[in-house]
């Protein structure tokens, strides 16, 4: 099992010093004593200092209150601290300690629960750094006020002689002293062929029903007193005891390891029929006594089971509730406000939430083929949402890689939503509450069609009197959506927008092309006609000079 160097050195220390200092070994067990205060309160009091104390209190009705005691604090309890006035009747309470722990082995403790690291408790507590205990008992509300036990009802010793002898009356000696009690001793099987009656309170002529052996008297007990010597037998005692011998104590009956000082198993007076059943194939129930599997419990309204972490082991106090009702099946949070989450509705569909054997989530699927996989089988066309992250509060929604050099951030805000790299990283595209888009980097979308067959052959290009005329009739550019299409709401495809676009950039230089053949013919026709206009003015100039010379020669 893994252990981090500090684990440890903590252990390797405590052993270090319980070897020479033998006096220290294990933390010297609690002891607590419990006193009533007042009419409505009580306390408990231990014989050394504790880190953290839970008391947990339940009663009639549904009673139930829990309290966390801190840095050697008194723990107490006060009949009316609860939500509820508690009503008459016996109340259960358990009080649990925990030694002082410094902020280190805390931390080891929790990265033990971290690592499932299940006996490292054990091991510091062998090691003397760790000390807890659990105490229970009752105290009784009658009219409104507590009864805390303490004193223990008085048996009267009787002593009973011969059938000459009165009942209850001591015999008298020679001497007038009192006889010492005299026990009977039978030295072979006793066969009884009747009934028995075993205690103070039986009488001649007792009547006994149906009742085989009865005990009667005000202290029940039936102890088994195992007197095995050797090692190797089992020689824990054990007793059967119904109800408390103390003022205020509990009406119950109990079995008791009188060896080990516990009481593992215990039904009070009143508990309803069938609270615990166990039937012929082994199965349990609570609530009823026909259980139909292993484990079956019924109730009139939302049956529960409480997952309680008590703090007795140094871990931090938590409880939860597993519950179900016609609403839903939920767990329940009960140490943080009982919030709930986690719900089932009835009628859910299977495999609404199923996780594969390698981790993957399916969400209406059984067979996710990724981490998360969603599957909405509808109708065709049934247009439903088959996922929706929704921020319903001003904080922040946020999606991110582990990796911190190389995670993208999602991140859903009161301002807007922003991509960004990194947490700290720039915002590479912003979208805020106006609708406006921002995008640091550039813009690529992924298309089948693009406007190069402008640049075809057979391409028919729109004289520019036809594009004249639409534009005069329609107000915009062929293929373009027009100003009229947008104010009314419809979507615009940015995608099919740029193809039209860069369609008519291309028509636009198909036309510049035929304006700059048609400028250069003209160009060309202009300097034929100048070569021609210069050659006549030559031939001009040479009729001139042949005009002059002949009126010269007249």
């Amino acid at each position: 099992m893994k252990r981090s160097l500090l684990q440890v050195a903590l252990l390797i220390s405590a052993l270090l010093v319980a070897s020479a200092m033998p006096a220290l070994g294990a933390p010297e067990p609690y002891e607590v004593t419990v006193k009533q205060v007042s009419a409505v309160s009580m306390q408990w009091t231990t014989n050394q200092t504790f880190g953290k104390a839970n008391l947990h209190v339940t009663g009639p009705k549904h009673y139930d209150f829990s309290r966390t005691f801190r840095e050697d604090s008194l723990a107490y309890f006060k009949l009316y601290d609860g939500s509820e006035d508690p009503r008459d009747g016996t109340y259960r309470w358990t009080l649990s300690y925990v030694s002082p722990v410094d902020s280190g082995l805390a931390e080891e403790i929790a990265n033990a629960r971290k690592e499932n690291n299940i006996c490292f408790i054990d091991e510091i507590t062998e090691a003397g750094l760790f000390a807890s205990g659990q105490w229970s008992g009752t105290f009784l509300v009658l009219n409104g006020k507590m009864i805390v036990p303490e004193s223990q009802e008085e048996q009267e010793d009787r002593y009973v002689g011969s059938d000459n002898d009165v009942k209850g009356k001591a015999v008298e000696g020679p001497d007038g002293n009192a006889l010492p009690t005299k026990d009977f001793v039978i030295n072979d099987d006793l066969i009884v062929d009747g009934s028995a009656c075993i205690g103070f309170d039986c009488v001649n002529g007792e009547s006994f029903g149906f009742d085989t052996i009865r005990l009667k008297e005000n202290n029940l007990r039936i102890k088994f007193d195992d007197t095995s010597v050797a090692a190797s037998f089992p020689r824990t005692d054990w007793q059967l005891t119904a109800n408390d011998s103390a003022n205020g104590g509990a009406s119950k009956f109990s079995i008791d390891d009188i060896s080990g000082g516990r009481t593992p198993f215990t039904v009070e007076a009143n508990a309803p029929s069938h609270s615990l059943y166990v039937d012929d194939g082994g199965r349990i129930g609570n609530g009823t006594s026909t259980p139909s599997t292993e484990i079956h419990t019924v109730d009139g309204d939302t049956p529960t089971l409480r997952l309680q972490q008590d703090g007795s082991s140094g871990f931090a106090p938590q409880s939860w509730d597993v519950a179900g009702n016609e609403t839903n099946f939920f767990i329940r949070d009960v140490s943080n406000g009982s919030t709930l989450p986690f719900r089932i509705r009835p009628s859910a569909p299977t495999s609404s939430i199923d996780i594969a054997t390698n981790g993957d989530v399916g969400i209406g699927t059984a067979s996710p083929d990724n981490q998360l996989h969603v599957l909405e089988s509808g109708t065709a066309g049934d247009l439903k949402v088959v996922g929706r992250f929704e921020n319903n509060g001003p904080v922040s929604m946020q999606l991110y890689n582990s990796n911190a050099a190389e995670s993208w951030v999602f991140s859903n805000k009161l301002s807007g939503f922003e991509i960004s790299k990194g947490m700290t990283g720039v915002n590479e595209f912003v979208l805020d509450g106006s609708g406006n888009l921002t995008i640091t980097g550039q813009l690529t979308t992924a298309g089948n069609t693009y406007p190069d067959y402008v640049f075809d052959e057979g391409y028919e290009l729109m004289p520019l009197d036809d594009l004249a005329a639409f534009i005069a009739e329609n107000g915009h550019l062929p293929n373009i959506a027009s100003e009229e299409d947008v104010e009314y709401g419809k979507r615009i495809n940015l995608s099919e927008l740029q193809v039209g676009l860069l369609e008519k950039v291309e028509e636009l230089t198909l036309y510049t092309l035929e304006q700059h053949e048609a400028d250069r013919a003209l160009r060309q026709a202009d300097a034929a006609l100048l070569d021609v206009i210069e050659k006549q003015n030559e031939l001009i100039r040479q009729l001139e000079a042949r005009l002059a010379a002949l009126e010269a020669g007249k």
